[in-house]
């Protein structure tokens, strides 16, 4: 379990520029849809990401994205597309993420009286905290691996509904089936790890808890730019 830890200062000031979240890493083609950019723009790590910002990879491609009021962190591999969402609210950021297809990985933050959606074309999925991995095929369905915690999976054709624990996996279907069964070790895709950039610093604890620093720029909507730093173990 990675630890992460961003400047409040930088937070506060990503939030007054509308922004729910942040790109922390990107590798090879991936790009960010906005409704503030008539086309494509290639995804930098720094970027602020606002609601219904699309983030899509292709061949290769690798992005991770970060709340900023709890640190939930959005990972998705290769040929992926999804849609970042977010409502302020007085507890922090009420989540809804739209997964197109692809391969996703959430680690979210216990939410404390906030919601976490996510919903593909097949299902919906309702988080309060928790370790999982989505895979999601438009004409074969879902499959929810969870790793920590407890996600309730709804099938969107019939309703049927599934509480989903550790160690279980769900698989949902456009037929409306909805099955949970044991994780199976070899169904768990690789997703990618973050590696040590260069010029990161790194401590001297043991391997297990090594600790990375990543340091970046982010720019607001009015141009203004503060350097931010994100640690993680």
């Amino acid at each position: 379990m990675k630890k992460i830890i961003l400047s409040l200062i930088s937070a506060s000031f990503l939030f007054a520029g509308g922004a729910i979240g942040v790109s922390i890493k990107v590798k090879g083609d991936v790009v960010l849809v906005s409704k503030e950019e008539s086309q494509p723009q290639k995804l930098i790590p720094g970027k602020p990401l606002h609601d219904r910002d699309v983030i899509r990879t292709g061949e290769g491609g690798f992005a991770a994205s970060m709340y900023l009021d709890d640190r939930t962190i959005i990972k998705i591999t290769e040929n992926t597309e999804y849609v970042i969402g977010g409502t302020r609210t007085p507890d922090g950021i009420d989540k809804s993420v739209a997964m197109n297809y692809g391969t996703l990985h959430a680690s979210v933050a216990k939410q404390e009286g906030k919601e976490f959606l996510i919903s593909t074309p097949t299902s919906v999925a309702s988080v309060k905290g928790t370790d999982f991995t989505v895979i999601s095929d438009p004409e074969f369905g879902d499959s929810f691996l969870i790793f920590t915690g407890v996600v309730e999976v709804t099938n969107s054709v019939t309703g049927e509904v599934s509480e989903v624990n550790e160690g279980e996996t769900a698989v949902s279907t456009p037929d409306g089936e909805l099955d949970v069964e044991e994780t199976v070790v070899e169904d768990i895709p690789v997703i990618e790890e973050e590696e040590t950039e260069e010029g990161t610093e790194e401590s001297e604890e043991p391997e297990e808890f090594e600790t990375h620093i990543m340091n970046f720029e982010l720019q607001n909507e009015n141009g203004d730019i503060k350097e931010v730093r994100i640690e993680y173990r």
